[in-house]
């Protein structure tokens, strides 16, 4: 009667450790889908400000090259695509949680408080040269022109 005591003890103990394994992996699980997603929005927003960049460039230079611009509204949709997979993957309360520590890090931008970023003004006629193409381009021109390299 002893030995089964023990082989009763043996399997509830086995059982606990299961679950708590279990448990283990599924708060990992979250944790990682919260991670992935923060780090998309992250993506997203600067991939959202190189489209605008490049735009805002291309049209200061009086250019266009929409094969250049379609390339980045492609990478800005698939960004899009893939915080919609993972938002599929997480539970109401997990992305709450995820948005918020996203706008704590400042990720998110923050409608209440929208700052636009100054930079420093160069004069007009200044130029500045493409390491990748060696096309000359403004001097405050964030992309290349030409063949769109990030400068």
């Amino acid at each position: 009667m002893f030995e089964l005591d023990i082989e009763m003890l043996k399997e509830q103990g086995l059982q606990l450790v299961d679950t708590a394994k279990k448990t283990a992996q599924d708060l990992a699980d979250k944790g990682k889908n919260q991670l992935d997603l923060i780090n998309q929005q992250a993506r997203l927003s600067k991939a959202q400000r190189q489209l605008g960049a490049l735009v805002y460039s291309l049209h200061k230079a009086g250019e266009e090259n929409q094969p250049l611009v379609d390339k980045y509204i492609e990478a800005v949709a698939e960004v899009e695509k893939a915080i919609e997979e993972i938002k599929a993957n997480m539970t109401p309360e997990e992305y709450m949680a995820a948005e918020a520590e996203a706008e704590e890090e400042d990720i998110l931008p923050n409608e209440e408080e929208e700052e636009i970023e100054e930079e420093p003004v160069q004069l007009r006629g200044e130029t500045k040269t493409c390491p990748v193409c060696k096309a000359e381009v403004d001097g405050d021109a964030l992309f290349c022109n030409h063949c769109g390299a990030q400068l």
